[in-house]
This record gives C-alpha cells, sequence and structure tokens, in this order.
C-alpha cells in the first residue's frame, strides 16, 4: 500500500485485466481517492504528532510502514488547537484550561498519565504549576517550616507570568486539583525577580581647615648678664724622713711634717648692657 503513493493502482494489477477499459477506469477513479488516503494518514497519528510537537520523538523511529507514509506525505503535521482540545478530553487533563499556551498544554497532555499516576503528593502539584503557567514553583510541607500537620505552602515565581485574578483563580485550581485530600494549603507566596545592574565607583573626598590667627610680635629677651669666673686649686704634700742616727750616740728620733694648701679664685663680670 505505502509503495502505491505516487504510482497508479493499474501498474499492480495482472496484465490480464490491466488493459480491460472498465478495470482502468475504475483504476483512476480509485487513485485519487487512495493518494489523498494515503498522504492523510500521518494526521491520524495523534500521539506521534504530540511527541513530536513538543520535541519527544522522531519519525524515523516509527514502525518502518508508518515511517515511509510519514516520509512521503512530507513529515508529520502539528497539532491544530481543536486536536489537542480532543486529545485533552480523551485522556482527562485536568488543568487543560490553564495553560498559558500551547506548549503548555501539550506538554500536560504528555505528562497526564504519569500526573494521573502520582496526583496526590507534592510532585504532582509542583509539576502542574510549572508546566501549565511556565513558572518555578516550590512546595514546603508542614514539617519543612515548623508548621501544623498536614499543612503545606506554596511558593510560586510570577517574574515572567504576572498575577492577576485571573491568574490567581488558576493557581488555585491546580493546587486543589493535584493536593491530596487531606493536605490543606497555608500560604500562597508569589515573588518576582529584577535584574538590577551593578555598578562599581571609587570616591575621594578631602577636607582642609584653615584657621587665621593674628601674628604678635614675640617680647624681646630680657638681657642676661654674663659672669666669667676662673678657679685654680693646688694641693701639695711634702713628707720629710730623717736619715739614721750617727754611730756612738744616743739614738735621736725626729719627726716632722709640712703641709702647705693654696686656693686662688678669680672672677671677671662684663658691663651690663645700657
Amino acid at each position: 500500500m505505502t509503495k502505491h503513493l505516487g504510482a497508479s493502482l493499474r501498474e499492480l494489477l495482472p496484465s490480464s485485466i490491466a488493459d480491460d477499459p472498465g478495470v482502468r477506469t475504475a483504476t483512476e477513479a480509485l487513485d485519487i481517492v487512495l493518494r489523498r488516503s494515503l498522504a492523510s494518514m500521518p494526521r491520524l497519528l495523534l500521539f506521534a504528532r504530540l511527541a513530536h510537537d513538543a520535541g519527544g520523538a522522531d519519525p524515523a523511529r516509527l514502525l518502518p510502514p508508518l515511517a515511509r507514509l510519514t516520509e512521503r506525505a512530507g513529515g508529520l503535521p502539528e497539532l491544530t488547537v481543536p486536536e489537542l482540545e480532543a486529545l485533552a478530553w480523551q485522556l482527562h487533563v485536568e488543568n487543560y484550561e490553564c495553560a498559558r499556551d500551547n506548549d503548555a498544554a501539550r506538554e500536560l497532555i504528555l505528562s497526564s498519565l504519569l500526573l494521573h499516576r502520582r496526583r496526590g503528593t507534592p510532585w504532582a502539584v509542583r509539576h502542574g504549576l510549572e508546566t501549565a503557567l511556565r513558572a518555578e514553583a516550590t512546595i514546603k510541607e508542614w514539617f519543612n517550616y515548623g508548621g501544623a500537620p498536614y499543612f503545606f505552602r506554596v511558593g510560586l515565581d510570577v517574574t515572567n507570568i504576572g498575577m492577576d485574578t485571573t491568574r490567581l483563580s488558576d493557581v488555585l485550581h491546580i493546587i486543589f486539583a493535584e493536593k491530596n485530600v487531606r493536605s490543606w494549603l497555608d500560604r500562597l507566596c508569589t515573588y518576582s525577580r529584577q535584574p538590577l545592574a551593578l555598578r562599581h565607583a571609587l570616591a575621594l573626598a578631602g577636607l582642609t581647615r584653615w584657621r587665621v590667627r593674628p601674628w604678635m610680635r614675640p617680647p624681646a629677651p630680657a638681657p642676661l648678664a654674663l659672669r666669667t669666673a676662673t678657679a685654680v686649686t693646688g694641693r701639695s704634700r711634702f713628707r720629710l724622713h730623717p736619715g739614721p742616727p750617727p754611730a756612738g750616740r744616743h739614738p735621736v728620733f725626729l719627726r716632722s711634717a709640712l703641709g702647705m694648701a693654696g686656693r686662688t679664685r678669680a672672677q671677671t663680670a662684663p658691663q651690663p648692657r645700657r
């Protein structure tokens, strides 16, 4: 059947009936219908088209007959909005109405089966918010911040999506659709980030203080009297030793001492200044 794409059905018939005028007319009429049917077959590969649009499927990895049909038909066409809505209805995608754009809707449909299996977990709440709203979300359970049991908090980065009443309604719808029944929302925190340019500068500051004082001539120094003195001190000491007495005479002991002392002081004083 795939070999017929681009060829005539008459070429596939045996020669015994191929030249029959009625058969030839019928094959010419069927060629138009078969070409259109074969060319539209890739459009029926909805899940393959969905994965291909999300960047997760390669047409070459399809079954060989389907891969040849897809190649000859020009590739897998992109899913339209009505087709996305039909798939979302078939797979019971809870948060499809909250999808920010078609790319978010495709990811919600692709992950719907996994989301149904993990519903009621913090991962499901976070994944639902991040996929549908294209925003970073954080989940903190009660034991992470010291809250009451079975309560949790949600943080949402609204830098790129903003926040209004409609967006807030979507956020609450996703949270209550994906959380479990026994858990209660304690707080919803939204925040935004604004990059600020950081500039470095160097500033120098100086202070000069001048103090003007009147100059007073210092007083003349008082005249000082100059006195010059010279002192001379001298001391002399003499010691006399008597000689031995003459022989045959009565010895006489003679002790003599002589002391001399002198002191001279001279003082010279200049004339006082007039």
